[in-house]
This record gives C-alpha cells, sequence and structure tokens, in this order.
C-alpha cells in the first residue's frame, strides 16, 4: 500500500478524508493541541499492539484500529487517559468523537482510497 496517496478510509456507511501521519514529529504529536474539523489521523505501522496517550487533547477521540483490512479494535478516549491495544494492527485511524456505534464497526471492512 503506497502511504502517501491515501485520501480516504471508508469503513460500512462512514467516510473519512484523511491527514497521513507518515513522518516522526506527525507521528508522535498526533491530534495532540489541534483541531483538524471533520477529518480523521491515519497513523500505519508495522503489525503490533499499540500503545497510546491522549496527553494535551483538546477534545475526546474516537480511534479505530485496522488489521488485514478489517476493524480489529475500537476505542473513546477522553483527554488525559492512556490506552494499551489488545489486538495486533497495522493501521490506527483517530478521530473527534462523533455519534456513531463504535462497537457495530468491529469486523467490517475497510477501504482505503486513493
Amino acid at each position: 500500500m503506497q502511504n502517501k496517496k491515501i485520501k480516504k478510509v471508508k469503513i460500512k456507511n462512514l467516510e473519512f478524508d484523511v491527514m497521513l501521519a507518515d513522518n516522526f514529529i506527525k507521528r508522535a504529536f498526533g491530534l495532540m493541541l489541534r483541531d483538524i474539523g471533520d477529518k480523521a489521523m491515519l497513523f500505519l505501522y508495522k503489525r503490533r499492539k499499540i500503545a497510546m496517550h491522549t496527553f494535551f487533547m483538546l477534545y475526546p477521540i474516537d480511534v479505530i484500529f485496522i488489521d488485514k483490512n478489517k476493524v480489529v479494535e475500537v476505542v473513546r478516549l477522553k483527554p488525559w487517559k492512556t490506552y494499551k491495544c489488545k489486538n495486533y494492527s497495522t493501521a490506527m485511524l483517530e478521530f473527534k468523537c462523533r455519534d456513531i456505534n463504535l462497537n457495530g464497526l468491529i469486523g467490517e471492512k475497510v477501504e482505503f482510497i486513493r
């Protein structure tokens, strides 16, 4: 997958315009101290279990963990929390909390649109 060309991510009936966390600085800071509106931030990495935090976040976020183009885990996090993913994943999608049933996304196919 050529990550620099991904513009959108589609899961079920949801479609996200994405900003890629494609370098060290973007991955390290993620959504901390900034607002990217209705966009989502997409992190791509080698298969592993991610540990993350929401320190310095301005708002609660929804996080979708993806492996083999399927949703494997979801979580809603408030600012100043930590979380360790229970499942292996190769991608993570972060965005402002939305009024959606996150648990209903587990097992759904993920489409990366260039």
